[in-house]
């Protein structure tokens, strides 16, 4: 395979450049700080935005792509009828697809190529923000090689698209705020998931108004706000980690912590629904601006072959990845505290185990497997997961996350950490921390 077929944090010579330069003191040499424009919150949050855009284009301009998953339509067509009372075209894209294959962008790009849009906006969960994000990238650049993006990078963008924005309808992702689009890249056998880092990604604008994620559905509550838990938590452990991105991960889980149980009992808590909005907001600011940590590199690596829930799959490998890295970081002592463990004289493996069990204990609370082998949809038998482990060490190992490990990784130490995730027995789980 050559250097134009794998993405830059693949090749062995810039990941171990990378993984030198991302020291603290390297922060304060290249720390940009990216978030959207203007985030409009609340009931009229739609009204703002569409006031925003009508004063902003020009007559010539008043066209939108609107991309939305096909199971969500009506929200889209709530955009679209209040588009039209302001005299704003619009367009839909809808063959959204979980884990973004390839050519579902490149269709949308096509798309965008007769219909010439000035907005492309996405309504919907991760993956139409996704897809949104890669349509407006190989729209304007038609040519260019993901695989070679290596961050930080600058396509120029914005040329003949004027705004990115976005809605949410799921409270879990960050997408809105991030600078990543995540990409099946169906061109490689097997198919892998690829982080495209782009700082042209993040949104202009976001929309985050309560009615289009009220109606989400238990398991999903669960799995988006997993996937924000693993964010803030993941994140807060990597020594990368500055002062901005603390500040924003740690009032995450806070939030999270106090809403996400009351948002899966009771979908109708439009409180807690509305704070939980809020919490995957602030979570995406906190890990955009950092990266992931090595429980996404798990979850990208098991989600791509496995087809579980982004969220879930991130949840599965949470703690993992804190005892995996407490070895050399005291940074967990902090998430401890958030769940009431008392840190003071203590040991700091009795502080680690405390805080494993405090964590399993909440995700039993919102009704998130502990293990692979808890799940059911799809149930995963041990054998059919044994055989696939060294492809996921290998897609582990090569994903963008591993960079950023506060404990440097291995492939044999990512082959220990998913087959102790099968069971994910509490005495496994602390042996990565032993060991």
């Amino acid at each position: 395979m050559s250097r134009r077929d794998i993405a830059w944090y693949e090749n062995d010579l810039l990941k171990d450049m990378y993984i030198k330069a991302s020291s603290n003191a390297f922060r304060g040499y290249h720390s940009p700080i990216i978030s959207p424009k203007t985030t409009f919150v609340g009931t009229n949050s739609l009204n703002d935005f569409i006031n925003h855009l009508s004063a902003y284009l020009s007559d010539d301009d008043r066209r939108v792509l609107i991309v939305v998953d096909k199971d969500l339509h009506k929200f889209g067509e709530r955009v679209a009828n209040r588009l039209s009372k302001r005299n704003i075209d619009s367009k839909f894209y809808d063959n959204v697809l979980p884990d973004v294959p390839k050519h579902t962008v490149l269709e949308g790009a096509k798309i965008c190529e007769e219909y010439d849009p000035k907005v492309i906006l996405a309504v919907g969960g991760g993956s139409a923000m996704d897809t949104a994000k890669l349509i407006l990238l190989f729209y304007e650049k038609p040519e260019i090689n993901i695989n070679n993006m290596s961050a930080p990078y600058y396509a120029g963008l914005r040329r003949r698209v004027k705004i990115l924005a976005a809605i949410p309808t799921t409270s879990g992702t960050g997408a809105e705020t991030t600078f990543i689009a995540v990409v099946t890249d169906t061109d490689r056998d097997p198919p892998k998931k690829t982080e495209v880092v782009l700082y042209e990604f993040c949104p202009d604008f976001v929309v985050l108004h309560p009615d289009f994620v009220k109606t989400m559905p238990a398991n999903l509550t669960t799995g988006t706000g997993m996937d924000a838990l693993a964010h803030s938590m993941g994140s807060y452990m990597l020594t990368m980690s500055t002062l901005f991105t603390d500040m924003h991960n740690l009032k995450a889980i806070e939030l999270i912590l106090k809403y996400l149980p009351r948002s899966v009992k009771r979908g109708s808590d439009m409180e807690a629904r509305e704070k939980m909005q809020i919490a995957a907001y602030i979570a995406g600011i906190g890990f955009g601006n950092i990266s992931g940590g090595i429980e996404h590199s798990l979850g990208h690596s098991f989600g791509a072959l496995f087809h579980v829930h982004h969220g879930i799959c991130v949840g599965l490998f949470l703690c993992a990845s804190i005892a995996f890295q407490a070895k050399v970081t005291n940074r967990f002592f902090d998430l401890a505290k958030l769940f009431g463990i008392k840190i003071q004289d203590r040991d700091r493996a009795e502080i680690l185990r405390d805080l494993l069990v405090s964590l399993r204990n909440f995700m039993d609370e919102v009704n998130c497997p502990l293990s692979i082998q808890e799940l059911d949809n799809p149930n995963i038998p041990k054998e059919e997961y044994k055989k696939q482990i060294d492809q996921m060490v290998d897609f582990a190992f090569n994903d963008y996350c591993t960079l950023s490990s506060t404990r440097r990784i291995n492939p044999p130490q990512y082959r220990k950490i998913l087959e102790t995730a099968y069971e994910n027995k509490l005495e496994d789980l602390m042996d990565l921390f032993y060991k």
